[in-house]
């Protein structure tokens, strides 16, 4: 095993105990962290129609930047310093275990494949190389029998009901795939969560880039991806399916493209493509929403301007990438198979929105849809409802959220349980990023009887807003009501608390605004009259910190009949606040909910 040194410092991590009992400290209340909320039930689209004001926090705690050495085991040493050193391409997939597993290539174009896995997703298993190139021979198009060297590229996984796990990745002749030659998927499974897969097995698909594994509910596999004729820059997507798990496949479909232009050119060589339509739509992504019959993909579009005047002569023009959002109302895909004739698909479709590469999609119990993707090589996150029609924010640009630190390509997101997303993209010159974002949304008060003693073991509901700071400081807050009186719980992870370490918060109740702040000695507010507040250390396995448990009168913030608060915060650190994302504090639209019982 190696341990992972941490962007911020901070302590190891492990899951705690799940609430009630004392802290570490006989005379200390449990301090209850992230791990130990969010433990009711799911509810699918509980928050179908509030999603556009949901947000993505940074768990800074989660950030990792894990050296390109430490995972790249097994790379010859006569690569070492290369422009081409460098882990790439992460992919991150929850196991049936709660384990996770991390997939990756070497270099921007591969050659090898590598796993780990992590209990906790920060200290990882000493990476296991999948694949490595090896020397092949076949015939060329002249029947000629020529050598090269096999290469493998673009890993994914798909964690089945078994909970075994299939991946899938690409390979090529690496000198002949311009020809089309040698090129198609290579499968592996594990069934013992990764630590050690079946031999491979190969289907020769023809030329493909970046395929991804998706499990529909009715238990069939998609395979997908780019679909690709190397000699005229085609692309688009195709897809197989499997109705045994994985271990037989359809024939190929094309069932995203888009139209780009005729391809022309003077040049003898490639003058038998003359009137060949173009099209793109590649490196997909897909997920089913949570309907269970919509699916729903975001596709980069490899585009050229100008057109070019002749598609051979590449100093004719300059590409670019532009993103696209496709909807399939079916679980089943209209067979687009057409090289000649143009035809473009799905229908539902939302082209070019923006500009970016590397697209992901993921979506969460309670309806939000993710889309992430880099913009100017930084990984960016755009929020959406739950039919992944509508998006935060007016324009495609507006509202983005970022996810990692450093430049980089091809990142990668991952749901798991109600409220966290992983997420993973390579820094070049810095290692592997890895990190987490929690997802705030409405909350609910339930009713409790709260005693405000600093000490929450009597509170009912574990829906929680997130707050979190660089140097690991981690603040979750929850919400109670009773007929009288509103009841907020401030617990705050921090080894080195102080006074200034504090959670300032803005209530609002229809035009009027309330403001308070909490922190180790207490709240304080000056507009809420009868305010009681209590704050007492309180500590966790995880570290110390403290508990500060509020009760305001109903009357006093004119919440009598309201039956939502919107609600403002911020963590304050080191001076530095950090608030809920995207949150203006003279615009409570952009604030999050509490809905009161």
């Amino acid at each position: 095993m190696f341990s992972i040194a941490l962007l911020m410092g901070i302590a190891a991590c492990t899951k705690p105990s799940q609430g009630g009992g004392q802290g570490t400290s006989p005379e200390e209340p449990l301090l209850h962290t992230v791990w130990d909320m969010n433990l009711e039930e799911a509810v699918i689209n509980s928050h179908a129609g509030e999603e556009l004001g949901s947000v993505l926090q940074p768990m800074y705690s989660m950030k990792q930047l894990i050296p390109h050495s430490k995972l790249l085991v097994g790379q010859p040493s006569s690569t070492i310093g290369t422009n081409n050193y460098f882990s790439c391409y992460p992919r991150i997939k929850k196991l049936k275990n709660g384990a996770f597993l991390l997939l990756y290539h070497y270099g921007q174009y591969g050659g090898r494949i590598w796993c780990s896995t992590s209990d906790d997703f920060k200290t990882w298993s000493a990476p296991y190389m999948l694949y490595e190139p090896y020397q092949v021979s076949f015939a060329d198009d002249s029947g000629k029998n020529v050598s090269d060297t096999r290469h493998f590229v673009n890993p994914d996984a798909v964690v089945l009901d078994s909970g075994e796990i299939l991946m899938v990745c690409s390979y090529r002749a690496a000198s002949h795939y311009g020809s089309g030659l040698d090129c198609g998927l290579s499968f592996r499974r594990s069934t013992n969560n990764g630590r050690t897969w079946s031999q491979p097995r190969e289907l020769p698909v023809g030329p493909n880039w970046e395929p991804y594994l998706l499990l529909l509910p009715d238990g069939r596999l998609h395979c997908y991806y780019t679909d690709a004729i190397p000699q005229t820059r085609n692309s688009g997507t195709a897809l197989i399916v499997s109705e045994d798990n994985g271990h037989t496949w359809s024939e190929p479909i094309r069932v995203c493209q888009q139209y780009k232009y005729d391809y022309k050119t003077a040049n003898a060589e490639y003058s038998k493509y003359n009137g060949q339509k173009i099209y793109t739509d590649q490196m997909p992504c897909f997920r089913v929403l949570n309907d269970g019959k919509t699916i729903a993909g975001w596709l980069e579009a490899r585009l050229e301007n100008p057109t070019p005047s002749d598609c051979a002569d590449n100093s004719t023009y300059n590409s670019y990438c532009m993103m696209s959002l496709v909807r399939n109302p079916s679980l089943d895909w209209k067979d687009l198979t057409s090289y000649n004739v143009k035809v473009e698909g799905p229908s539902d479709r939302q082209t070019n929105v923006m500009r970016g590469s590397g697209g992901y999609i993921s979506t969460f119990p309670s309806g939000e849809t993710v889309l992430s993707f880099t913009v100017g090589n930084l990984f960016k996150l755009k929020l959406g409802d739950a039919s992944a029609k509508k998006f935060r924010g007016s324009k495609w640009t507006d509202d983005l959220m970022q996810a990692l630190d450093y430049k980089g390509f091809w990142g990668c997101t991952e749901v798991f349980g109600q409220n966290c997303m992983a997420v993973g993209m390579h820094s070049k010159d810095k290692g592997m990023q890895l990190g987490m974002m929690y997802l705030n949304h409405r909350i609910d008060a339930p009713s409790c009887s709260v005693e405000v003693d600093g000490d929450t073991q009597e509170w009912t509901g574990t829906r929680a807003l997130y707050l979190s700071a660089p140097d690991g400081a981690e603040a979750i807050i929850r919400a109670a009501c009773d007929p009288s009186n509103i009841y907020l719980a401030v617990e705050r992870l921090d080894e080195n608390v102080d006074d200034t370490d504090i959670q300032n918060i803005i209530l609002s109740a229809g035009d009027a605004q309330y403001t308070l702040k909490a922190g180790p000695s207490g709240a304080s507010s000056s507009g809420i009259s009868g305010l009681e507040a209590v704050s007492r250390r309180a500590s966790c396995d995880r570290g110390g910190g403290y508990i500060c448990e509020i009760r305001i009168p109903r009357s006093s913030i004119a919440a009598q009949s309201a039956s939502t608060l919107r609600i403002y915060a911020d963590i304050v650190s080191g001076g530095t606040r950090y608030p809920f994302t995207l949150a203006d504090t003279s615009n409570p639209d952009t604030w999050q909910k509490i809905n009161l019982k």
